[in-house]
């Protein structure tokens, strides 16, 4: 159904243009993530959100394609192996984390910054990253806006908000001194957007090829969306991350009209807490992790909206968790 009680019946809307104070509240939560290849050329790889903040660090949760795709190729424009190969190293298909191949840009009120990648962290089974951002040397993070995760799953027909960067684009205005990207100056261009649409199915066990618990929306998603955050507007609720934005099936039709329905793939947010942190920073290889999951439960971190009562966590061979909802 197109999205209740609009007078015109449409399938989805563009909120930014007309909700200029939403926009500016929600603009220092989102941060894009650009990464470098050898020659220091820079490509904006997709959006992240702040999930929790401290002046020395900050949170964020994004889509785990938007690394192992989006940084991994800007990183490596050149295959380092073909294409048929059987075995491939672990190197040539990790994103690399050093600050001269990846940073992070956040925009706050009145100026922007940039930010290191302290660790990364996610699965094979689900398009959900977590990763813990830290200020520049000297630098902090002052206006501090999360957007909390939100375990709670929408309903078919439910009306929601993406929010994400999308028209982002950079480019170079002075190349660097050296290797070590010294000197370099970048202009960088990016738009904040609120689309409202509606839930058109929930996947409690996965959908197609996306083998995670996921809906989808009538909301078309634009490339650079993925890992924006979906929320339920309600009135009283502070607003929190049901979804994180995978994927994008929508004809090119409903791209450009609000009439036709869109077909965005969102992985739910809630096994987004079954990912391990670092117990302190800097991290380190070896330094000890906690899953989200444990963190909230031992009162480290503040519970998401919606609780975590309801689920279980089991741990695989291979260090990693898994986290399903209780029977």
């Amino acid at each position: 159904m197109p999205i209740p009680h609009d007078p015109e019946s449409r399938w989805w809307v563009e909120a930014a243009g007309t909700h200029p104070d939403l926009v500016g509240s929600l603009r220092p939560a989102l941060i894009a993530f650009v990464a470098f290849d050898r020659n220091r050329v820079p490509r904006i790889a997709g959006t992240g959100f702040i999930v929790a903040a401290e002046p020395e660090f900050a949170l964020v949760c994004s889509a785990k394609h938007v690394f192992t795709e989006g940084v991994l190729a800007a990183q490596r424009p050149t295959r380092t192996h073909a294409a048929s190969a059987i075995v491939v190293r672990a190197v040539d298909k990790t994103p690399s984390l050093d600050p001269n191949k990846l940073k992070v840009v956040r925009q706050e009120s009145t100026n922007a910054t940039m930010l290191n990648i302290d660790y990364l962290n996610y699965n094979d089974i689900l398009d959900i990253a977590a990763c813990v951002l830290r200020p520049q040397e000297g630098e902090s993070i002052a206006e501090r806006l999360s957007i909390p995760l939100d375990t709670r799953v929408p309903s078919v027909g439910d009306v929601v908000h993406m929010v994400a960067l999308e028209d982002m684009e950079v480019r170079e205005l002075a190349p660097p001194g050296d290797w070590s990207g010294e000197g370099q100056q970048l202009s960088i261009f990016r738009r904040i957007s609120i689309r409202v649409g509606v839930v058109t199915g929930v996947y409690p066990k996965g959908l197609r090829h996306y083998r995670w618990p996921a809906f989808t929306t009538s909301i078309p998603a634009k490339p650079g969306m993925s890992g924006g955050f979906v929320y339920r507007p309600r009135e009283g609720v502070p607003i929190a991350a049901c979804g994180i934005v995978c994927a994008d099936s929508s004809t090119e039709e409903s791209h450009q009209d609000f009439f036709h329905c869109g077909d965005s793939v969102v992985g739910c947010a809630w096994p987004a807490i079954a990912l391990r942190l670092p117990l302190s920073l800097p991290s380190y290889p070896k330094s000890p992790t906690r899953t989200l999951f444990e963190m909230v439960r031992r009162g480290l971190v503040p519970a998401p909206l919606g609780g975590i009562e309801r689920f279980n966590l089991t741990e695989t061979a291979n260090g990693d968790c898994i986290i399903h909802e209780a029977t």
